[in-house]
């Protein structure tokens, strides 16, 4: 079985002894069955990886000692701000969720005219907790050693105002497709998906004002959910660690 990676938030140090939290415990003891001497990764977002193995299972704790660090980093060599309208559904929690395996760097839920997901108080809160709970569950599996950050929602307007990347591009059909992935790689590059309905004329030219390319790569329209599944593959295959 291929060694299980817990998300830890609290401090690692090689050779220490350490509790995991209620969630961590859990997996390994109730979901994986792990016994006592099966190994464990351990990462706490600030880099790198932790190995060690289970010394105690009890009904509510496990604890792993952490033999040794690995400095590892399975980030992207872009970073990568994704800015993602909310969609219906699980639409949203799928392309979070991928956005992560293709080594997103930062995400941003977006509000734009034709969002018809209605979100605020403390069903926003709720659901943002669900989101970064999912980007963790995300990075245990696929490797990630930081997991990517997740900003409040905002309008698409304020975002493209404020958001800072080498290269801007928003999506939007246009009459003729070309490829923006020429040139040297960026080191850091933004994006934003619409909603099911794309995005407003009236929003795309705002975005332009604000250095924004619109770009288009193909005569189909993607579902806002594949969207960001196929740009961030192409950027990891122009630009940055697909090896191929």
């Amino acid at each position: 079985m291929r060694t299980p990676r817990i998300f830890q938030n609290q401090p690692l140090l090689e050779g220490n002894t350490v509790q995991l939290d209620e969630n961590g415990s859990r997996h390994l003891s109730k979901v994986l069955r792990m016994a006592e001497g099966d190994a464990v990764i351990l990462f706490n977002g600030t880099g790198g990886e932790y190995h060690g193995q289970i010394t105690e299972i009890d009904k509510k704790w496990v604890k792993v000692s952490l033999d040794f660090f690995n400095d590892v980093d399975r980030a992207s060599p872009v970073q990568v701000h994704l800015g993602q309208v909310l969609g219906k559904g699980d639409h949203m929690d799928y392309a979070l969720q991928k956005a992560v395996e293709l080594g997103v760097t930062e995400i941003t839920p977006l509000l734009s005219q034709r969002c018809e997901v209605k979100l605020s108080g403390q069903r926003m809160e709720k659901k943002l907790e669900q989101w970064r709970n999912l980007l963790i569950s995300a990075c245990e599996q696929c490797g990630m050693n930081i997991v990517p950050i997740l900003h409040p929602p905002q309008t698409l307007l304020r975002w493209t105002e404020t958001v800072e990347a080498e290269r801007k591009w928003i999506l939007h059909t246009e009459d003729l497709p070309g490829t923006p992935f020429s040139g040297e790689a960026p080191a850091s590059l933004c994006f934003a998906v619409g909603p099911e309905g794309g995005f407003a004329d009236e929003e795309v030219e705002q975005a332009k004002d604000f250095g924004f390319d619109c770009i288009t790569l193909g005569p189909r329209v993607w579902r806002t959910e594949t969207a960001p599944v196929v740009l961030l593959s192409l950027v990891q295959l122009s630009w940055g660690d697909f090896l191929l």
